[in-house]
């Protein structure tokens, strides 16, 4: 799938004094990038701005491919990322007092980043507003009213601070923290390929027989009817809500006991997937598959919802920017 995203923002200030703003980037005197608002995801450079510098932010990263002091910076996305092709800033000049910031993506959207984009897209969208109203404050002094984010983007970074405060913490704190964030994101994730499904899209296999005998397996012929596979996807989003729910702090014994629930469904899901394998053998590419990705899927989210489950909410922990 190709993307072409903008963000544009028209300044009230001179292009070499947005220029400075945008060269500020990746450096101590960073006044580009949004921290206040995204502190756990951080502009990281490996050094100098420069054309082959690697830098990123959170799990994407690229390296700088075209850099022209105070007017424009490109980036391009590293291999294996599921992203190809490049991002960036051009500044425009409008005059003596004006100047126009923009953002550009352009890129291909891999099948393995297909099931996640809308989330990515989402992120990546906050991520450029803040940007451009980062950009505006710096270079006019004006103050700018950051936007409202979406339920699910605040729910989101959250918990990414909370990782961030329970970092150097105990092991289950630890653990409590990386599973707030990894099980709803995946549980979403798996949610939206399960929708896909649903409409028609046949990956793994190419074909209904060929996709029943990765997915559904045990001699089936065809896919499953697409309103229990919907079925499927809404129970996913469902138990994703809980764990996010139980991990942003909310006491409530029923919702305790609903995320012990979902930690218990999927263990059990795990441990039986393993077992029945194990029984009748590894001639069925199901079989093989669900030895060496469903069932250890399995095991590992209902790990992490019982550490979420065990440790519950943080007291004290950041609240949601809004």
């Amino acid at each position: 799938m190709n993307v072409r995203n903008v963000h544009s923002r028209e300044l009230a200030a001179p292009a070499d004094r947005v220029g400075r703003v945008l060269d500020s980037l990746g450096g101590d005197g960073n006044r580009l990038w949004p921290i206040e608002r995204w502190p756990a995801m951080p502009f990281e450079l490996d050094g100098p701005l420069a054309v082959g510098a690697r830098c990123g932010h959170g799990p994407i990263r690229y390296a700088v491919e075209t850099y022209d002091p105070g007017r424009r910076l490109v980036f391009r996305f590293a291999d294996g990322l599921g992203l190809g092709g490049t991002h960036g800033f051009e500044l425009e000049p409008l005059g003596a007092t004006r100047s126009r910031l923009t953002h550009t993506l352009e890129c291909k959207v891999r099948p393995k980043m297909l099931p996640l984009w809308p989330i990515v897209r989402g992120y990546h969208d906050a991520l450029l507003e803040d940007i451009l109203d980062q950009a505006e404050l710096a270079a006019t002094g004006r103050h700018v009213r950051s936007r409202r984010w979406p339920i699910w983007l605040r729910a989101a970074n959250a918990a990414d601070v909370r990782v961030a405060r329970w970092r150097g913490g105990p092991p289950g704190g630890r653990a409590a923290g990386a599973s707030a964030v990894a099980v709803p994101a995946t549980l979403t994730a798996i949610a939206g390929l399960h929708a896909a499904w649903a409409l028609g899209w046949r990956w793994p296999g190419g074909d209904d027989r060929a996709f029943a005998e990765r997915v559904v397996g045990y001699g089936a012929a065809e896919a499953p009817p697409a309103a229990a596979t919907w079925a499927v996807a809404s129970a996913l989003l469902g138990a994703a809500a809980i764990v996010r729910t139980t991990a942003g702090g909310t006491q409530s014994r029923g919702l305790r006991r609903a995320t012990w629930g979902v930690a218990g469904v999927f263990l059990a899901r795990g441990a039986f997937g393993l077992s029945a394998a194990a029984i009748r053998g590894f001639d069925e590419i199901y079989e093989r598959l669900d030895a060496a990705v469903y069932s250890p899927l399995c095991l590992a989210l209902g790990a992490g919802t019982a550490a979420v489950a065990r440790r519950g909410g943080v007291p004290n922990a950041r609240k949601p920017t809004t």
